[in-house]
């Protein structure tokens, strides 16, 4: 694992918003972390970032390794133009590659010397990523980086972290909805109110789940998960039922843990 959250517990007040959870990203990968509004993803991606510390448990880097963290809300800094913070990017990151970044901001129209409070939500959203982007930072982390995008910008926006994974980095993204990386994301990680209710390769997820209808007899050799709509996800390699997808897979996994 390139980094990992060992037994983390993060308590804001009375809330836990992360309960207990052990979870590791890989290099080549690109990782999902997926969950409703409030499940946790964030924080989570705050602690990885080396945002927030843990209550308890411990976050585990690879040494040497560099983190990129685009922020779920973009307004940080928002009296300075966006030349202004590729310049202090190009002093934390090595190997920041201006060139990438200025045809990242050219490709959805965000001038390079726009003032970031001028900046609508969408181009503020891709102007983080980019900086991430061009970091070329070992990890890199996205908090909610789709929900402001149209959709031609985030089929781009997958292109690229797909493009980073195969070139070996670890990337991380949330998002609320795992149907944008149904085709893309190599593990997925599902969260609720604060609990890791599912973590695993997508191949592997894929071919261990199937879908039976609701008001069917399911025979107790099989391991019910949890209802999605009117069918109910079991797990099985057996060629019954039908295929689940991703989202029905982690739509089993949240609704069995509520129930």
């Amino acid at each position: 694992m390139v980094i990992s959250l060992e037994n983390v517990t993060k308590i804001f007040g009375k809330a836990r918003v992360i309960d207990n959870v052990s979870v590791g990203f890989n290099s080549g990968e690109l990782s999902v972390v997926v969950g409703d509004h409030g499940a946790g993803k964030s924080s989570l991606l705050r602690l990885l970032a080396g945002e927030l510390k843990p209550d308890s448990g411990k976050v585990v880097v690879k040494t040497g390794d560099l983190r990129g963290f685009a922020y779920e809300n973009s307004n940080f800094f928002p009296g300075l133009k966006t030349a202004d913070l590729c310049t202090v990017w190009t002093l934390l990151y090595r190997g920041f590659d201006i060139k990438k970044f200025r045809s990242l901001l050219s490709e959805a129209g965000v001038a390079e010397n726009s003032r970031i409070s001028h900046l609508s939500d969408s181009m503020k959203s891709w102007f983080g990523s980019s900086l991430v982007l061009a970091s070329n930072a070992d990890i890199m982390i996205f908090d909610e980086p789709l929900q402001y995008l149209n959709s031609e910008i985030k089929a781009r926006f997958i292109q690229l972290v797909e493009n980073e994974a195969k070139e070996g980095k670890t990337v991380i993204v949330s998002s609320n909805e795992i149907a944008d990386f149904e085709h893309s994301a190599n593990f997925v990680a599902a969260f609720h109110n604060g609990s890791l209710v599912l973590a695993g390769q997508t191949e592997k997820l894929l071919s261990s789940h199937r879908l039976f209808p609701g008001a069917s007899t399911i025979s107790p050799d099989f391991k019910v998960i949890g209802p999605v709509l009117n069918e109910r996800l079991i797990e099985t390699e057996d060629n019954i039922g039908r295929k689940a997808t991703l989202k029905d897979i982690v739509s089993g996994y949240i609704n069995g843990s509520s129930s």
